[in-house]
């Protein structure tokens, strides 16, 4: 059985040095925050609750929604530079934590105006990037920190690889990239680095992120099993 203590103190050592909001009253009054992201909190007597812009992406990402509705602990803001909201996942050993961004306000933010549309809107609707702390991995990589697929290619002739810009990082130098400029596609591919020249082609970006990110966090328990008591 783990605590709500359990919780904060294992979150005051994984963000030490920033402030952590659990309710709408401690957050400092000269921050605005985005309009999705008022509702956020640890509790287990409701439905856990996250930005509802997530909702609109039900069939992209029915894994990781499924996941939210079952392991998801609740969700905490993170003040410092950037304002990012910090989701919660207990595996039965140990806490696991996804670090959300700021929604982007600025069409011209990074490679954003080159991402397909459908891509664009989770970016402007849900959160700049979704990555597992600390790797920023395993999920929608923010604007930050895409590339172009030809930025990781060491080969002689990487001419195939300027046009992809990666969207998302399995934390193992293995990247799903789309292809710039591609409004109405949600069309991929999958940079190997194994096999740098040679990339997986074809495939729905959506699919691979949503089935990694649920692979990653499979053993999450879920809130019942986890038995979770507030004091």
């Amino acid at each position: 059985m783990i605590t709500l203590d359990n919780i904060l103190q294992d979150l005051s050592v994984e963000f030490s040095g920033r402030k952590l909001c659990f309710d709408l009253k401690d957050i400092p009054q000269d921050v605005v925050l985005p309009a999705s992201w008022e509702g956020f909190g640890l509790g287990l007597d409701l439905a856990p609750v996250y930005p509802e812009g997530w909702d609109s992406f039900l069939n992209e990402f029915p894994t990781t929604l499924a996941l939210f509705k079952d392991c998801l602990l609740g969700t905490v803001l993170l003040i410092d530079a950037e304002i990012e909201m910090v989701y919660v996942f207990h595996d039965g050993t140990s806490f696991y934590y996804y670090v959300g961004g700021r929604p982007v306000e600025r069409a011209e933010a990074g490679e954003f105006k080159h991402l397909p549309s459908r891509l664009q809107d989770f970016y402007r609707e849900v959160h700049d990037g979704y990555t597992f702390f600390p790797a920023r991995s395993m999920g929608p990589q923010c604007l930050s920190d895409q590339s172009r697929v030809s930025d990781l290619v060491d080969e002689e002739d990487d001419s195939f690889a300027d046009k992809w810009i990666t969207v998302f990082s399995n934390g193992a130098g293995d990247y799903v990239a789309v292809e710039a400029d591609k409004q109405d596609d949600t069309e991929g591919l999958i940079w190997w680095h194994e096999d740098p020249v040679t990339p997986e082609m074809g495939i729905d970006i959506f699919e691979i992120m949503d089935a990694w990110m649920a692979i990653f966090l499979e053993d999450t328990k879920s809130r019942n099993e986890l038995m979770v008591k507030f004091h």
